[in-house]
């Protein structure tokens, strides 16, 4: 899917708080914050990578599916990604 600038932006800016997050975990274990300070910070990174995960997939089913349902064979290929993607987050 080719996504346009303006979709990008709020991607990425997810994707560096998350780094900037992941990078204070680091920073907390240097200064050895408590260890439920650290562990808070952490779920707050699975979190926000849950919530670009979702972003994700809903524009993929927005987009990619719902422009393949033209052509049953790239239906199905659509298909088989998100089949493929639910099993591997199942895992």
């Amino acid at each position: 899917m080719k996504r346009e600038s303006e979709s990008k932006s709020p991607l990425t800016n997810r994707v560096n708080r998350i780094v900037g997050q992941v990078q204070g975990i680091g920073r907390m274990i240097v200064e050895d914050r408590e260890c439920p300070e650290v562990l808070n910070t952490i779920a707050a990174v699975h979190s926000a990578l849950r919530a670009l995960e979702a972003k994700l997939l809903e524009d993929h089913l927005r987009h990619c599916v719902c422009d393949a349902a033209a052509d049953p064979k790239q239906l199905e290929m659509r298909l088989e990604e998100l089949i493929t993607l639910y099993r591997r987050r199942l895992s």
